[in-house]
């Protein structure tokens, strides 16, 4: 089953405690699945903030009918938190516990940290959420900065593997002459090889 990736991530404001969660789903091609935004009230902190992010994502996964899933976030603590074992005891627990309740709802689920460099679409998304009172749900598209980010994340997953291929086609080359140089040292001697 091809797992689909969703990264999180959350624009908080503290003056008016209020946040705004993003999660935008790709495919292992990297073309967008869905995307959306959604605002929340009485937000207390950032903490906080990037929790409900996460579950938001989780939550948009099973509206999306996604049955493998690996959520992403540049939110350390609410990854370690998601993935303990132990009972969380901070101010994060009910969020924390409401995400570890939605995991049996899936065949597969991971949750991962990711640096902010690899979370930028999920960064665009939250801020671009900003411009909608309510919440807002694309479904194999995403607003138009956020696209922008998807098609350089796919520029450079194509270079890197495209950087890849030549590194092994060199490779390659190295033992076909390698290869061919030990065939032309056999051929000078009498049953023996000789390795360079």
């Amino acid at each position: 089953m091809r797992s689909i990736k969703i990264n999180f991530d959350a624009s908080f404001h503290a003056a008016s405690k209020g946040s705004i969660s993003g999660a935008i789903a790709r495919n292992d091609s990297g073309q967008i699945m869905g995307a959306c935004t959604y605002p929340h009230i009485g937000i207390a902190d950032a903490f906080i903030a990037e929790a409900r992010a996460c579950e938001r994502a989780v939550i948009f996964a099973v509206e999306m009918g996604f049955r493998a899933v690996q959520i992403e976030g540049d939110s350390l603590t609410t990854i370690k938190k998601t993935n303990s074992k132990t009972a969380d005891r901070s101010v994060l627990s009910p969020v924390i516990q409401d995400i570890k309740d939605y995991v049996r709802c899936f065949e597969k689920i991971t949750f991962r940290f990711v640096r902010r460099d690899a979370n930028m679409a999920a960064h665009v998304l939250a801020g671009e959420g900003r411009r909608f009172s309510e919440p807002m749900y694309w479904v194999e598209e995403a607003p138009a900065a956020v696209d922008r980010i998807v098609a350089a994340d796919w520029r450079r997953w194509l270079h890197r593997d495209m950087v890849s291929c030549s590194s092994a086609e060199e490779e390659f080359r190295k033992i076909i002459h390698l290869a061919s140089t030990v065939v032309l040292v056999s051929r000078g001697c009498l049953g023996g090889f000789f390795f360079v």
